[in-house]
């Protein structure tokens, strides 16, 4: 292969593997469809995760892999119909969620994991205060009194680094800018100290010097806490940032799975090489981008054979026709690309 096709370089932090760390949530053959007039589409299909204790999960891909339907897959917040989780188990401390009633996983939502979801705006309640909306998971879980909780409120926004807490909690989101509404959704995940945060892309439509100071939040929010985090994302310097391990999702399947170091020296699946090439470089300067042709496949119409086989550079026949599953290509390192796991492709110099 010639060097234009190898990985520039990407520093990522030294962080420990996830062996290294015990598991806090285990995703285990998930499979979430929708049943629609057009057919069922399988916007989960087989995952595998994960997350340890502690520790930091990135999951990384194109809009449309379903890594958001993975995330409410784990909350059970599917909507049904038309949606259905078919099959699987999500356990959290080796207790399956997909097993509790609704009472049941109602009190592990906002208490043991919580979720901030892509838009604040839309997820904030417009005719509510922002401390009624705080307040309201602390006086579902936690048995205290109105004002124990708005203590305990006031001490979240101070924590997520919002001056005049005590006068934000009387205000409502659209008195307040987009930055300060992603802390006070922060918060309102954070209030009830949950073992687990899922984070679905935390820093959209923010400016460059908000999503450094939001990141930077949950790095030591992580520290203090002792919180694992599911961290949902296409960007990749997020991930070099904050992730241990990195899974690479693609038409509603894991097609590589590593710690971030490993990944970003070597990846081992076209798509995750072809996601490298596409991001822009400091100090070079081209007329366009690097693109994965195509589009992410229809999910009630995958291909045979590789998913990713439309639109890979190195496709050969018995991709075509060959189911592939997540393997060992190198210690610790899993790819879902059949010619890697025969040795017939080197995607980068290992």
């Amino acid at each position: 292969m010639s060097s234009s096709l190898q990985p520039e370089p990407f520093s990522a932090p030294h962080r420990s593997s996830a062996s290294e760390q015990s598991p806090l949530l285990e995703v285990r053959d998930l499979r979430t469809y929708f049943y629609t007039d057009r057919g069922v589409a399988r916007a989960v299909d087989g995952v595998n995760l994960t997350i340890p204790a502690r520790g930091t999960l990135g999951l990384v891909g194109e809009s449309g892999c379903g890594k958001s339907v993975t995330a409410l897959s784990i909350l059970q917040l599917i909507p049904s119909p038309p949606g259905k989780i078919v099959s699987g188990s999500i356990l959290l401390e080796g207790k399956n969620l997909l097993a509790l009633s609704e009472e049941g996983i109602r009190s592990v939502r906002g208490n043991q994991i919580s979720m901030i979801f892509q838009e604040p705006m839309t997820s904030l309640n417009p005719v509510f205060t922002l401390g009624d909306q705080i307040m309201e998971a602390l006086l579902t879980h936690r048995d205290v009194s109105r004002e124990e909780a708005r203590a305990q409120t006031i001490e979240m926004l101070r924590r997520v680094k919002i001056p005049s807490a005590e006068t934000l909690l009387d205000q409502y989101p659209h008195q307040i800018s987009g930055g300060m509404r992603q802390r006070v959704m922060i918060a309102m995940a954070l209030v009830c100290h949950p073992k687990l945060l899922i984070a679905d892309e935390p820093t959209t439509a923010l400016d460059v010097t908000i999503q450094a100071q939001i990141l930077e939040l949950l790095q030591e929010l992580q520290e203090h806490f002792g919180m694992s985090i599911l961290l949902i994302t296409h960007d990749l310097g997020i991930v070099a940032d904050l992730a241990d391990v990195v899974a690479v999702m693609y038409a509603g399947q894991i097609v590589e799975l590593a710690s971030t170091r490993d990944l970003f020296a070597h990846p081992q699946h076209p798509y995750t090489l072809g996601l490298f090439q596409s991001r822009p470089r400091l100090g070079k300067k081209k007329q366009r981008l690097e693109v994965i042709p195509g589009v992410v496949p229809n999910p009630i119409e995958f291909p045979t054979g590789c998913r990713f086989h439309p639109r890979c550079p190195y496709v050969v026949d018995y991709c075509r026709n060959t189911d592939v599953t997540l393997e060992e290509v190198t210690p610790k390192h899993d790819s879902a690309c059949l010619r890697v796991q025969r040795k017939e492709l080197q995607l980068s110099k290992i």
